[in-house]
């Protein structure tokens, strides 16, 4: 069985390394060559017989949380690019683990829980960000793997890391070796199943989504009802601008719309390339907000004053969004849109 997990671990690992390599992708290959090594390293026969690779199958080892963190919080969060802090926790991990394994006695004990908890941490916010972003994202595949994804990580997990610390304090649990052969081997296999079967959705990179064209210009050529939704979309957006609306959600806009929420979420998704709903929202609030910022009569009118209008919730995920989108934050966008709007005045004789 642990034959047959690493097989599934290390082939779904070939399989996800194709081009285009998205920052998913990366992350991905690298938390099932994590996921393979931690299965080798769960047994002592395999591990004394890894002779000169074993430093790099048990650093591997180290990292698997860490590793994990990074592959869903990038899968489930559309980045166009793999920033390096994305492997912080991976090197905190290692360091941590290196350091118990070179220490002995009581220090060995402290750095393994040290290294467990951190463990527990990363996989608890791993969990927070699957389960809160359910709602708003907008590709159909990742949405039903979400719950799998949930369920699987929060038992394997759970289970190892409360083994482990007992193992520290208490003494070895080898009988329940097989149980654990048998529960990666189950997970590798759900991986090929959950993963390949929707590669191509889960793994498209991050496109430059962009708001519906206002309706005189020519939008994609559409048909039947999804053209009727679209067009009462654009009403919507650009007329009643109900973008602005505090926490509006994608079921509420649906229901405004009178369609089901899967064929809203279908037309945002394909015909607009957003893979996420706050992600579409917010690209209206930044054009609203930024005609907002280049408009000289509300030079006075304070920048928070501006982002809450437009329909973001607070002053900080209005910064981030609009430094991502801009390069600038909204001071240094207004500053240089007034200076360009500015006349010279002549100075009388």
């Amino acid at each position: 069985m642990r034959g047959g997990a690493i097989g599934a671990f290390v082939g779904l690992a070939i399989a996800i390394a194709r081009p285009p390599f998205t920052p998913a992708r990366v992350t991905g290959v690298l938390f099932c060559l994590a996921a393979a090594a931690h299965t080798l390293t769960q047994h002592p026969a395999i591990n004394e017989a890894l002779g000169l690779a074993r430093p790099l199958v048990w650093a591997f080892s180290f990292m698997g949380a860490g590793l994990f963190w990074a592959f869903a919080t990038e899968l489930f969060g559309d980045r166009p690019r793999l920033e390096p802090v994305r492997f912080a926790p991976a090197a905190l991990l290692l360091t941590i683990g290196t350091g118990a394994m070179l220490a002995n006695g009581a220090a060995a004990k402290g750095l393994f829980l040290a290294h467990n908890l951190v463990g527990a941490v990363l996989m608890v916010h791993v969990l927070i960000v699957i389960w809160s972003g359910r709602r708003n994202d907008l590709v159909e595949s990742r949405r039903r793997l979400r719950g799998p994804i949930l369920a699987a990580a929060a038992l394997y997990a759970v289970s190892v890391i409360a083994v482990q610390t007992s193992e520290i304090l208490w003494r070895p649990a080898d009988a329940l070796s097989p149980l654990a052969a048998a529960i990666l081997f189950i997970l590798g296999l759900a991986g090929i199943g959950a993963l390949l079967q929707a590669d191509l959705d889960l793994f498209a990179p991050a496109a430059e989504p962009r708001p519906m064209p206002p309706p005189q210009e020519a939008a994609p050529a559409r048909s039947g009802e999804d053209e009727k939704v679209a067009h009462q979309l654009e009403r919507l957006m650009h007329e009643e601008r109900v973008y602005r609306e505090e926490a509006l959600t994608i079921t509420a806009l649906a229901l405004k719309l009178s369609v089901p929420e899967y064929k809203l979420r279908r037309l945002i998704n394909q015909q607009l390339g957003h893979r996420n709903f706050s992600a579409f929202l917010n690209q209206w609030r930044l054009v609203d907000a930024k005609q907002s910022l280049s408009d000289p009569g509300q030079r006075d009118v304070p920048i928070s004053t501006i982002g809450l209008d437009a329909g973001f919730q607070s002053l900080g995920p209005f910064n981030r969004a609009f430094k991502a989108e801009t390069g600038l934050t909204p001071s240094e966008f207004r500053a240089n849109a007034l200076d360009q709007l500015a006349v010279p005045t002549e100075t009388p004789p």
